[in-house]
């Protein structure tokens, strides 16, 4: 649906400019012809260098670098957030220009103005992180291995503050117990999920937690899971949450081999995709015949569509019409359903690591495997599947 029409080299890395083929067919004395639902009417590039900078350098979105990322957002006014991680700083991507928006660029852990916070993102490849935001704007951040959560937020002047609002204590809240979640030892993941109010959701080694109000508690306990779940339940390094209107919470320990879920309302689990190991790529007839690899998985807010690829996996898989239920919807490559296939051909495309999907149904995705340093490719689909 899409075909390269350039290629530039500025500042010793490559620009690619992405044009839209298969656009809408128009006949005489007919109606055009739409594109099926799904299908990709547009690439193009929205954010970054493929060149990777230490320091990282803002300016013209499309010029701007950056050294290692593993995470993104686009909060509901379309404004785009992303990290990075080497240089533990908050990237904020505005009406065509980046700008650091949170982090001096020495990683650590302090609080205050974010131009002078400090983070720490984890080291090598085990930099675990993860931002989202809610209704109002504000963002939330994970450090996986320091076990925080912080929030980046405006203060009354309009001044943006970091603060953390979970992990740094020594303890955990025990089942039916609720405690200050800044005494909690683990306050976050490096995956979590975020509720539009607020509400976070993560899962650790020990159980699934939520942080409410300043308050932290158990939703479901390792010992409640197990059955279900294995013994892998912490959502780590890769993989990706999600928590639905509905209140079920999705998450992929380790990126796979199982994609799962919990309604934190009735504590059913339950697993949602996956076939128990690792199989790379197998697209079954349904979900829990279906197989994952060390994967990156972000979900439209209604949670009815779901991006996998990245980690140890190199094509971007789309689930969709989750609603149906676990038996009815599958997973397919976008590159084999025909949503890549200019002029009737297979075309590689390299969007690899997805990152996230914005309000109005739009895929982000980078051209690296981890997610290192590259590109941010838009991705636009034929109708707004998010609201189907």
């Amino acid at each position: 649906m899409c075909r390269k029409i350039g290629v530039r080299v500025q500042s010793a890395a490559v620009v690619l400019a992405w044009a839209t083929a298969g656009m809408p067919t128009v006949v005489a004395g007919e109606p055009p012809t739409r594109p099926a639902a799904g299908r990709v009417v547009g690439c193009e590039h929205f954010a970054f260098q493929r060149a990777k900078v230490a320091e990282g350098l803002g300016g013209p979105a499309r010029e701007a670098c950056k050294s290692w990322h593993v995470s993104m957002c686009v909060d509901k006014e379309g404004t785009a957030y992303a990290l990075d991680a080497e240089n533990c700083q908050v990237y904020r991507v505005k009406e065509g220009t980046v700008r650091v928006l949170a982090g001096d660029g020495i990683r650590g852990y302090r609080d205050g103005p974010a131009d002078r916070a400090r983070f720490d993102f984890g080291v090598g490849s085990y930099q675990d992180a993860a931002i989202h935001a809610d209704a109002e704007g504000s963002l939330y951040v994970a450090e996986g291995l320091a076990g925080r959560l912080r929030k980046i937020c405006r203060d009354e002047d309009g001044i943006w503050h970091v603060r953390t609002i979970a992990g740094g204590g020594n303890g955990m809240p025990a089942p039916g117990e609720s405690i200050p979640a800044t005494e909690m030892e683990v306050g976050c993941a490096s995956r979590f999920a975020l509720a539009p109010d607020g509400t976070v959701y993560f899962a650790t080694h020990s159980g699934v937690y939520r942080i409410r109000s300043g308050q932290g508690s158990l939703v479901a306990s390792r010992e409640e899971l197990l059955p279900v779940t294995g013994k892998n339940i912490h959502d780590w390094h890769v993989g990706g949450s999600h928590v639905t209107p509905e209140g079920w919470f999705y998450w992929m320990p380790c990126g796979g081999p199982n994609l799962l879920r919990l309604n934190v309302h009735t504590r059913q689990v339950e697993k949602f995709a996956g076939v128990d190991r690792i199989v790379q790529g197998l697209d079954g007839p349904t979900l829990r015949e279906t197989g994952f690899h060390t994967v990156f998985i972000v979900y439209t807010p209604d949670g009815k569509t779901m991006f996998t690829s990245g980690g140890d996996e190199s094509i971007l898989r789309r689930i969709k019409d989750v609603g149906a239920g676990s038996e009815g919807p599958c997973a397919a490559h976008l590159q084999k359903d025909g949503s890549f296939l200019p002029d009737g051909k297979e075309h590689g495309w390299h969007l690899n690591s997805p990152l996230c999907i914005d309000p109005e149904g739009r895929l982000y995705t980078e051209t690296g495997k981890y997610a290192w340093g590259g590109f941010i490719v838009r991705v636009t689909f034929a109708s707004d599947h998010a609201k189907e």
